[in-house]
């Protein structure tokens, strides 16, 4: 029975990462996807409570303290939400879920055969994603010019970010799981799994989906991961990182002389410019921010996170990742191979977060998240090195 409710429980996941995906390949006006689309945290939460309920056995004292903490978080945002003009109930309920989706991940993990079928969900993503991205390039005639990057590209089906964003993750998933089986024909193939997925991120001139590919390869290909494996210290990192962030974004989006963020300081620096005149903001939250005539959001998920959900939920959510990450360096003495590449994978992700606001779009939480919650799994711990 409990094998049973293990494969029940891989499939529910897998679901919902190949319906995320599927969503930016199929577009979200598709009539297939608005139904998903419109309700996607009441399927992803309803998905991962379903699963921590067919794992309960494996639920630890320190989970319980963190979904108790989830249900205090989520009915604060219900109190608050009228404040924040948050009009829908999955407004009030993001954070939750998001951390939900990593607790099933962590309790379930995938076994080899669920590291299969998620294998095929990535790779068939990605071949359909690349064949609907070449054949607009062909059929407008921009593949001429290719290599110029000055294609001005918007928006094809979707926002081309948001094409590369699907390119990055679905090649980064597929070279970790390529590797997580230990065949050295597997292992050939993740070169030319680089290879496409950096053609199809500069195709469509998703700058930051490119180099964040880039410095994905580069980290998990030079850095020793046995050396990472042993040494953990590097796990700091992570909380550090969640510190730092909003004074970081602050820095830049006050500073006149920084400008890598393609014009993102400007509204980085309206965005602090409203939020911080009012304390109840900054704790709880505010009504959604928008810039300029085009009505565009933080572009920094953390950002979103503060604007949305005020201090109380940036640090119910980032401290329930740092926590669980600092619990995973004094649990097990040798992190594995697949643990460190996944490491790795969530740490990029988090840079990739500071240009967009896919870190708290919940479409994309099966997608990113998983990174982590396979990480934290104790199939990810016994997986050979």
């Amino acid at each position: 029975m409990e094998k049973i409710g293990k494969r029940i429980s891989s499939l529910l996941i897998l679901f919902t990462i190949g319906a995320s995906y599927t969503i930016w390949l199929l577009g979200i006006y598709h009539p297939l996807i608005i139904p998903w689309f419109s309700h996607s945290a009441y399927y992803i939460g309803g998905v991962a409570l379903l699963v921590l309920a067919l794992n309960w056995r494996k639920l630890q004292l320190f989970d319980v303290f963190w979904l108790l903490l989830a249900l205090g978080d989520t009915v604060l945002n219900l109190f608050t939400a009228e404040f924040r003009h948050a009009e829908t109930f999955d407004m009030s309920i993001l954070p939750a879920v998001i951390l939900l989706f990593v607790l099933a991940c962590k309790i379930n993990g995938f076994d080899q055969l669920d590291r299969v079928l998620l294998l095929g969900i990535n790779l068939g993503i990605l071949a359909l994603m690349l064949y609907r991205l070449f054949k607009h390039l062909f059929n407008s005639g921009l593949i001429n010019r290719f290599f110029s990057l000055d294609n001005t590209l918007e928006v094809i089906w979707i926002n081309v970010n948001v094409i590369g964003a699907v390119i990055l993750f679905a090649v980064v998933t597929g070279s970790i799981l390529l590797r997580s089986f230990h065949k050295k024909a597997l292992d050939l193939l993740v070169w030319p799994l680089y290879l496409v997925g950096l053609a199809g991120t500069w195709g469509c001139q998703s700058r930051t989906s490119f180099l964040i590919l880039l410095s994905f390869i580069l980290v998990d290909n030079l850095l020793p991961k046995s050396f990472f494996g042993q040494h953990k210290f590097w796990l700091w990192l992570f909380p550090l990182f969640f510190i730092l962030t909003p004074f970081v974004s602050y820095f830049i989006a006050q500073s006149e002389t920084i400008n890598i963020f393609t014009g993102r300081e400007n509204i980085w620096r309206a965005f602090f410019g409203e939020w911080l005149t009012s304390k109840q903001a900054i704790l709880a939250g505010r009504p959604p921010f928008l810039y300029s005539a085009k009505l565009l959001s933080t572009h920094n998920s953390y950002l979103y996170l503060l604007c949305n959900f005020g201090v109380i939920g940036y640090t119910f959510l980032f401290a329930a990742f740092s926590g669980y990450l600092l619990r995973l360096k004094n649990k097990v003495k040798t992190l594995s191979r697949y643990q460190v590449s996944l490491l790795f994978a969530f740490f990029l992700t988090l840079f990739y977060g500071l240009m967009e606001d896919s870190l708290l779009v919940i479409q994309w939480t099966p997608i990113l998240f998983a990174f982590l919650g396979l990480a934290l799994s104790d199939e990810a711990e016994i997986s050979q090195n």
